[in-house]
């Protein structure tokens, strides 16, 4: 097992504009098409951006009793178009890194590159246009609120940059998941929040705490999948160090986690949410059941993930509800 990338596999992510170019020439290539770009783009992963600015939407109401409905929706299409942004690099990374193959990807929609004839370099391309897109919604933001939004901006966008490229990749390293989920599930939150009240709250990240560890274990069921391959790529990710065994009892530890960190802050700062509890319980519990069932098992890969990214929906969506029933129980 390799301890890092190897030379050939780090050229191969850091291509030179001129090689970009000759990409570009080489005929026999197809057109990348709007199912491409979907694909890329993976839809359904944008829970992990949506959920964020959704719990900072609830957290707004809750603290001044409104909404500014236009900066929401700057932040939401922003969040959304760096997700994509992610989604598209990673890809990319991964097919020149030789990372994803025909016989390590079951799944033709979960591999675009690989079962696409198209130039690799346009889903570069094209992540940069979803970030470039990310900055033109999040004008309105910026104009309305002030400049000081480009720094959690220009943070995402280095995480964005550092998670796939550079001389050590993130995702190649065991911090790669807690990184994800504290960069979208506790940074997204805060400029959110103080996008739409004015107000720096570090306390938004102690409410903030349900959301980076269901983030965080959207890649840990992703990365417990494909141990194989990124053991023989040279990525030492958190579950291949520890194995797979290990990666299912963190999953259910964090889940467990997530639930009672939830069901705390309902309890201490959301009390007339309360009754929603049960319905918190039972929507979930089984979900994680299922989750357990998959063993994190390659051929489970795609089951993992919509059961990951399902519980990040779930246990937010019945969080902010309880979160937002003072507000509804008042009016």
């Amino acid at each position: 097992m390799k301890n890092s990338p190897s030379r050939s596999n780090m050229n191969a992510l850091l291509l030179v504009p001129s090689e970009l170019a000759g990409c570009i020439r080489r005929k026999g290539y197809k057109r990348l098409t709007v199912r491409s770009v979907i694909e890329l783009a993976a839809p359904q992963t944008w829970g992990a951006s949506v959920m964020p600015v959704l719990l900072a939407a609830a957290l707004t109401i809750a603290h001044t009793g409104t909404l500014p409905v236009l900066l929401f929706f700057s932040i939401l299409a922003t969040a959304v178009c760096l997700q994509c942004a992610v989604n598209t690099f990673n890809d990319y990374s991964d097919f020149m890194a030789g990372v994803d193959r025909p016989e390590n990807c079951i799944d033709p929609t979960d591999a675009s590159l690989v079962y696409n004839d198209y130039e690799p370099v346009l889903a570069f391309v094209l992540g940069i246009g979803f970030i470039l897109l990310g900055f033109v919604c999040g004008l309105y933001a910026i104009i309305t609120v002030g400049p000081e939004l480009l720094i959690f901006g220009g943070i995402g966008a280095a995480v964005v940059f550092f998670y796939s490229y550079g001389l050590l990749p993130l995702c190649y390293t065991p911090i790669g998941e807690a990184l994800s989920g504290l960069v979208m599930g506790g940074i997204i939150p805060i400029a959110c929040f103080y996008a739409m009240t004015g107000e720096l709250s570090w306390t938004v990240v102690l409410y903030s705490i349900p959301v980076i560890i269901t983030i965080s274990l959207i890649m840990l069921a992703n990365n417990g999948c494909d141990i194989e391959k990124d053991a023989a790529s040279g990525r030492l990710t958190l579950p291949v160090r520890k194995g797979r065994p290990a990666a299912l009892k963190l999953h259910a530890l964090l889940f467990a986690t997530a639930m009672v960190c939830a069901g705390l802050v309902i309890w201490l700062r959301f009390p007339n949410g309360l009754w929603l509890l049960p319905l918190f319980c039972a929507w979930l519990i089984p979900q994680e059941y299922q989750m357990m069932k998959t063993g994190l098992l390659p051929e489970n890969r795609i089951r993992s993930l919509m059961l990951a990214t399902g519980t990040n929906i779930r246990l937010n969506a019945v969080y902010i509800a309880m979160i937002l029933a003072p507000a509804i129980i008042i009016q």
